[in-house]
């Protein structure tokens, strides 16, 4: 199914840069939160520290979103690559001079959000510019495919690199990794692309941004489905290091083997993306993923069992995967090429920001209640209201097939 999209020289450059950089983010994730853990054993600063990463997508991420659609993308690509190459060797520096703090990490973790807000807009803005409108679909599936093996391996590389040279390897390996994403970029070729207006005032373009993302009826549903897996199942993906060091009383290996079988499962749902295609059996899958994540979340939620959790957590990184790209398969199918930056910054405020705070909540209702019960409880808020829209969305399908009679 990806053969045609692979067939496409620029975007095989693209999706190269990426995996590098994508594994490398996902290497420092795991250290950020094993570090973090490590100086504080608090799940509420585990929250935190999610709060300061995600937050800044969901506050300046729209802003930068206009930018996206009146600047050259390759540009500003440049410029968030380069900060977060210094913004890492910092970190690493302080972790192996043993001069790191919490206060440190959070605030160092918040400037990292800060410039990921900038670039997501623009990376997820790129790939239509890559390949034909066509061939869209396949090429949301197979970015999500590299994204979930970087999720998958990044942790186990995490894992060894921690075990053996320390923590401040995990950051040392993702500022180098920033560098092949910017080779990737010198030797891109985008198509043309029609900017937005800049004679328009820049708080004009941005209003008109969020009136066309919560008026178009395919757009702003899929927003309010990543919303509500976002902010209760990948917020509970947050709490993995309280997984591994409370409930399972293991060590960094655990967290990364946590972390890393929960990638394998959204592996396999890009696999099944990329032949689903964007179309109404797209749109009943993210809301009955879901339904599946909440319920899982359950599961999790009463679970003591380390092989138990391994394998809920695959199957909620298949639902989770299904969900967030999915939806994001649909947009960027709707969304017209003038509005895509402004559409796609205002989804990654949604899908972005929502575990931080949700990561937020449950980490202090965890210090209260405990991890488990509080797990329970998010996996109910997932649950019946995606059982409310799935209902929706049948009653819709029946009317239509006995219209079409």
């Amino acid at each position: 199914m990806l053969r045609r999209v692979l067939s496409h020289r620029s975007f095989v450059i693209y999706l190269v840069g990426s995996a590098f950089s994508l594994h490398g983010l996902w290497i420092q994730r795991v250290a950020i939160g094993w570090l973090a853990w490590e100086l504080t054993h608090s799940e509420a600063w585990l929250g935190l520290l999610a709060l300061a990463e995600l937050l800044p997508v969901v506050l300046f991420g729209p802003l930068f979103g206009v930018w996206a659609d009146r600047l050259d993308r390759k540009t500003v690509a440049y410029f968030a690559n380069g900060i977060n190459i210094a913004l890492c060797t910092l970190l690493g520096v302080l972790t192996a001079l043993a001069i790191i703090d919490i206060y440190a990490l959070w605030i160092i973790t918040g400037l990292l959000g800060v410039v990921s807000s900038a670039f997501q807009p623009v990376r997820l803005s790129l790939i239509p510019s890559l390949v034909p409108r066509e061939l869209l679909s396949e090429a949301v599936a197979a970015q999500s495919i590299v994204f979930n093996v970087s999720r998958f391996l990044g942790p186990a590389i995490a894992g060894v690199s921690i075990a053996a040279l320390g923590l401040w390897s995990a950051f040392a390996i993702n500022a180098v990794s920033y560098f092949a994403m910017i080779a990737a970029l010198l030797l891109l070729k985008l198509k043309s692309r029609p900017l937005a207006d800049e004679s328009r005032h820049f708080f004009d373009d941005f209003k008109a941004g969020v009136a066309y993302t919560y008026t178009h009826p395919e757009i702003s549903w899929q927003v309010l489905v990543v919303a509500i897996s976002a902010l209760t199942g990948r917020a509970t993906i947050v709490m993995l290091p309280a997984y591994a060091g409370g409930v399972f009383a293991g060590s960094s290996s655990v967290l990364a083997t946590l972390t890393s079988v929960a990638g394998a499962g959204a592996v396999v749902a890009g696999i099944v993306l990329a032949r689903l295609g964007a179309g109404h059996g797209l749109r009943r899958a993210t809301v009955f993923g879901t339904v599946a994540t909440g319920l899982l979340l359950i599961v999790l939620g009463v679970n003591d069992s380390f092989v138990t959790g391994i394998a809920v957590l695959a199957v909620l990184g298949f639902c989770l995967t299904l969900v967030g790209i999915g939806s994001q398969t649909l947009i960027q199918t709707a969304v017209t090429e003038q509005m895509r930056g402004r559409v796609l910054s205002l989804w990654a405020a949604v899908a972005f920001s929502a575990p931080a705070l949700g990561g937020l909540v449950i980490g202090l209702a965890a210090e209260v209640w405990g991890l488990g019960a509080t797990t329970v409880a998010a996996g109910l808020l997932c649950a019946i209201p995606a059982m409310f829209m799935a209902r929706r969305l049948l009653q819709d399908g029946r009317a239509a097939s006995t219209e079409s009679m």
